[in-house]
């Protein structure tokens, strides 16, 4: 893998954040039927504490980024929620720069969680506790971190203010992954691709698409992606 090099696309407009139990019913899907007295369905308040004490991951790495200067920014499965884009995801995904990379490595040591692997561009951690989410870095260059900053929403649904990648951010994002991942995960990136693409008003077929894959992918991510929509 190569260290990751990406000009992120300057998004037009802003898109407002989830509100709690919308965002826990995109990342854990399921039915829903029993209900407390006040008609609130139990299994959602069950599923949507156990987000709340998962994600309170992301107000201690906020903290501790925030007292040491070192921005990121959260991408993944939990981006594409922000956005409204339904997505079960069992990890957390985040962007930081690679020279702050010593800075991640020890504070995800101090929260208890292994590298297993490390590339130029990505690192990944397993937590020593079973409840705990894996957290997986995608390490840039300053001027893409930069830029991604730049262009970011703000979230507050998990407590504290978070930069969340904008669409136009994670489409670059998806379209670079395409060039490396396996046929299976292609699949689950592909959907996330034209879900991204519909937000965003962009026309499979059209010039500024193929341009996009020129730019982040290939042109022949670009032909296959346009044979699929035909």
């Amino acid at each position: 893998m190569h260290e990751t090099e990406l000009e992120i696309p300057h998004d037009s407009a802003r898109w407002a954040p989830m509100a709690w139990s919308t965002l826990v019913d995109a990342a854990h899907p399921r039915p829903v039927r029993a209900r407390n007295a006040s008609g609130t369905p139990l299994l959602r308040r069950a599923r949507l504490s156990y987000y709340i004490r998962r994600m309170e991951l992301l107000r201690t790495i906020h903290d501790a980024a925030t007292r040491e200067h070192k921005p990121f920014l959260l991408i993944g499965g939990h981006a594409l929620n922000i956005h409204g884009i339904s997505r079960s995801t069992s990890d957390v995904d985040l962007m930081v720069d690679l020279e702050d990379g010593a800075f991640w490595r020890e504070l995800l040591g101090r929260l208890g969680y292994d590298v297993f692997n490390e590339t130029s561009s990505f690192l990944q951690s397993k937590p020593t506790s079973l409840t705990a989410w894996p957290v997986d870095l995608m390490l840039v260059n300053k001027g893409t971190m930069t830029k991604a900053l730049q262009d970011a929403t703000t979230t507050t649904v998990f407590g504290p203010p978070l930069a969340v990648a904008s669409v136009g951010s994670l489409i670059a994002m998806k379209l670079h992954a395409l060039k490396y991942v396996d046929a299976v995960r292609a699949l689950k990136d592909t959907a996330d691709l034209f879900a991204l693409l519909d937000l965003a008003g962009i026309a499979v077929n059209s010039e500024g698409f193929r341009q996009l894959c020129a730019q982040y992918g290939t042109l022949e991510i670009y032909e296959r992606l346009r044979e699929i929509k035909k």
